[in-house]
Formats: structure tokens, C-alpha cells, sequence
């Protein structure tokens, strides 16, 4: 035999021993997928390891993952990279850009992502979604402490200061409540005087009731009693002097005045019957009718009324507020907050009334876009931009490790895998350590060509010892 060809030789072999045995076992890793059963034997290594063992490697796994790739302080320091903040506020930035220009005809249309329901015309649900969101806020604890702290804060604010030193205490202030009275109220529309008038004609039997109860009142009764013996007096005085003779015989004035008290009642309970009349209430009502329309409208306000308005306006302009809005609720300021509530919350029809301004408002700006709506400018949106990009991270930041504890990487990932056919786990593994397996066949056939060249060696060495 060559004896280059003995040198040789158990190299290669043992090369290409090493080579088929690692890739064997490599694939023995993987294959059989399921056990091998001869004569009622299962043969040893079937099924392969991978497939014996999934369920252990995919906790392992997921373990792995969970322990040493999306840990809380890798998340974080990740989060905080300048390239990941950027792109967050990148994609912000074109978000809300979007968002700000959709014009509220559209937004309308989205309800169904909110609701989970099909809405049977466009824009129902959405402002049925508005409208219990304004009810619910309304009728909340937290709707009571906000209107709580701004009627507290007003009256703090504005409870000993005058309406005058509010506005501003200008000289030009009475010309400028004259003006708004003379010229921008329209005094001429029917509508308005109908209003005023009947406005005067409800108050004629409040006013004829008050002047009843007034002259019941003692003091102005004894004050009638004094008037009539006065005008009793005065009238004896100007009848001749047989006539007072005689009334003074028959001691009529004295009984006359003696009975004054009386007389007053009869005279008053006279007048309220008069009063009370229904022919005398149509003459008062037509009188006052009348007198309005001759002093309010038939002036053309060139001076008395409307001086006299302004008058009674700047009165009260230099009254304490707390002072007005306790005569004129009864109630002082921090209390008027309670009685806003009591009203809006007793108001009957409100989620109506809410759903009427909402499509009344929606109408109207069909075509407006948010960002024309609330007068967004850019350098407004960037402050929004910054504000709401650092509050997301923020929130990201202090919520990343119960994040990742609600969603568990670890059953996540073990899952998933045991999820899987055996086959594709194999491709898996294959595809991620394909470059390195290929290096065990390598080395395996490295250490069968040495193991080879070794015997080489070893059967010249004994060949030349002998």
C-alpha cells in the first residue's frame, strides 16, 4: 500500500465520521417527532429531544426571555433612548395633526369604535356617547366640587368689589350703558314691546294686591284714621253756618270721628271689591297697557326713560356683588353654587336638552375642523405636542414593570411555543442557529481528521517500534 495513502486515509475517514455524527445528532435533536415502537420496544432516543421535552423547552425559553431580554430596566433604558422619544413624538406630532384637522362631519361618523353598536344614522351615536358623557359629568360628586371651588373662589375674588371697580371705574362708563340702552336694544320690535307690555300687565294685580295688604298695615291704617279726621274737619268747615249748627246738635261730626276706624274699613274693603272687579281689572290692564306703550314706545327714547334706565342700572354698579346676589337669590356667594346645581339637576328633559344644543351645534360645524374650532395655532400645538409626548412616556416609564407583569412574558412566550407543530420549531431554531450548527459539523470533522491523523501516527509509531 501507498504509504502516503495510510497517512491519509484515517484523516478523511475520521473527518468524515466526525461530520455525519455531529449532523446526525443534530437532527436527532429534532427528529423522530414522535416515539418509534419495534415488537412492542420503543426504540431509545425517539422521539428526538426537542420534541420529548417541548413543554420544559418552552418554559426555559420563556424564562430566558422574561429573565434576561424584556426585563423592567432593559424596557426603561430603551424607552428612554433619544431615537425611541423622537419617534414617539414623531408619530404624535402626525397624529394629532391628523386628528385636529378632521372636520367634525367625519368625527361624527366614528361612534361605533366607542360604542360597540352600529349606529342607525349618521352621528347618533356619537352624540348620544356626548350626551351621556355631559349628563354623567353634570349629575357627578365631581361636577358639585368643581362648582363648589368656582362660586368659593368668585366670592373670594369678586364678593366685596363692586360691579364699577370690576369693569373698570371709567367716566365713560354711564355714557356707555346709555348707549348700549339707546342704540343697541331695538325698543321698536313688536315682539319686545309685546313682551314689556305683558310683563306690566302681570305685575297690575301684584302691585293692586301689595297696595291692599299696605293699607291693612296698622301704622298705615292709623295714619288714615288721622288723614280722614282731617278731611272730616275740613269739610265740616266749609258748610254754612246752620248747616254746622245742626251737625253739632245732632253731635254727628263726633260720632263721625268717633267711628273713623270703621269708616277706614268700610273705604278699604269698598276699594278692594273694586279692585277685584273683573270690569275694574280689564280698565287697569287696558290703562296700563296703554301708559306703556305711551311712556316706553312713543317716545322714541330721546331722553326721560332712557336717563332714568340707566339711572336705575348705574345703582346698582356700585353695590357690592355679594350684596346683589343676596337680594337677588337670597342667598349668599358661595351658596349660589348649590343653587345652580339644585336647578340644573332638577331641570326636567336635561340628556334632551344636552342632545338638542349638541346637534344644534353639530350642524352648524359640520365642515369646522378641532384645530379651527378651538382656535389651535402651531406654536399652541407644539406646546400640546411636548406636553401630552412627555405625559405618554412618563406614564410608559412608571407603568413598564406592571405592564409587563400583566401580560406575563414568560406564559407569553412558553405559550407560543408549545402553540407550535414541531416542525416549525425546528425551522425556527434552525433559522436562528443555522450559521453556528454548520460550524459543529465543522469542528466535528476537524476532530475526526485529528482523531484519524492521531492513528496515523500511532500505527507508525508502533510499525517503526517493532
Amino acid at each position: 500500500m501507498n504509504p502516503l495513502l495510510g497517512w491519509l486515509l484515517p484523516p478523511l475517514v475520521g473527518a468524515l465520521i466526525g461530520y455525519i455524527t455531529n449532523a446526525v445528532a443534530i437532527k436527532m435533536l429534532f427528529r423522530p417527532l414522535r416515539a418509534i415502537v419495534v415488537f412492542g420496544i420503543r426504540l431509545p432516543f425517539t422521539p428526538g429531544i426537542l420534541p420529548k421535552q417541548r413543554h420544559k423547552l418552552a418554559d426555559s425559553i420563556g424564562a430566558m426571555v422574561e429573565r434576561e431580554l424584556f426585563t423592567v430596566e432593559i424596557i426603561k433604558a430603551r424607552l428612554r433612548h433619544p431615537e425611541v422619544r423622537e419617534y414617539v413624538r414623531k408619530s404624535l406630532v402626525l397624529y394629532t395633526e391628523k386628528i385636529l384637522n378632521i372636520p367634525l362631519e367625519q368625527i361624527i361618523h366614528v361612534p361605533a369604535a366607542l360604542t360597540g353598536k352600529s349606529p342607525s344614522s349618521p352621528g347618533e351615536d356619537i352624540q348620544g356617547f356626548l350626551t351621556r358623557l355631559a349628563q354623567g359629568f353634570i349629575t357627578s360628586p365631581a361636577f358639585d366640587s368643581v362648582m363648589d371651588k368656582l362660586f368659593s373662589t368668585l366670592a373670594d375674588t369678586y364678593g366685596n368689589r363692586t360691579i364699577r371697580d370690576i369693569l373698570g371705574n371709567s367716566g365713560e362708563l354711564e355714557n356707555m350703558v346709555e348707549k348700549i340702552i339707546r342704540e343697541d336694544i331695538d325698543f321698536s320690535n313688536p315682539v319686545l314691546e309685546h313682551a314689556i307690555t305683558r310683563i306690566v300687565e302681570l305685575a297690575g294685580p301684584v302691585l293692586t294686591d301689595s297696595l291692599i295688604q299696605f293699607l291693612k298695615k296698622e301704622d298705615t291704617h292709623r295714619d288714615l284714621e288721622t288723614h280722614g279726621r282731617i278731611f272730616l274737619t275740613k269739610t265740616i268747615l266749609k258748610l254754612n253756618v246752620f248747616q254746622r249748627l245742626f251737625i253739632s246738635a245732632g253731635q254727628y261730626d263726633r260720632t263721625l270721628l268717633e267711628r273713623m276706624p270703621e269708616i277706614i274699613d268700610d273705604l278699604i274693603l269698598e276699594l278692594e271689591h273694586m279692585i277685584y272687579d273683573e270690569n275694574t281689572n280689564r280698565r287697569i290692564r287696558a290703562f296700563l297697557r296703554e301708559k306703556t306703550r305711551t311712556f316706553i314706545f312713543g317716545r322714541e327714547f330721546s331722553g326721560e326713560f332712557v336717563q332714568k334706565i340707566t339711572k336705575l342700572i348705574l345703582a346698582y354698579l356700585d353695590r357690592p356683588l355679594e350684596e346683589l346676589i343676596r337680594q337677588w337669590t337670597a342667598s349668599d356667594f358661595s351658596g349660589l353654587g348649590q343653587k345652580v346645581l339644585s336647578l340644573i339637576k332638577q331641570k326636567e328633559g336635561l340628556d334632551i336638552k344636552i342632545r338638542a344644543a349638541l346637534d344644534h351645534f353639530f350642524e352648524n360645524h359640520r365642515e369646522t375642523s378641532l384645530a379651527a374650532l378651538f382656535s389651535v395655532e402651531e406654536e399652541t400645538k407644539k406646546k400640546i405636542d411636548a406636553l401630552v409626548c412627555h405625559e405618554i412616556l412618563s406614564m410608559m416609564d412608571k407603568q413598564t414593570e406592571a405592564f409587563l407583569n400583566s401580560i406575563n412574558v414568560k406564559t407569553l412566550v412558553s405559550d407560543r411555543i408549545n402553540s407550535l407543530d414541531m416542525i416549525r420549531v425546528e425551522r425556527i431554531v434552525l433559522d436562528v442557529m443555522i450559521d453556528q450548527l454548520k460550524w459543529i459539523n465543522f469542528f466535528g470533522a476537524v476532530l475526526g481528521a485529528l482523531i484519524g491523523l492521531f492513528q496515523s501516527f500511532l500505527s507508525w509509531f508502533i510499525r517503526g517500534g517493532v
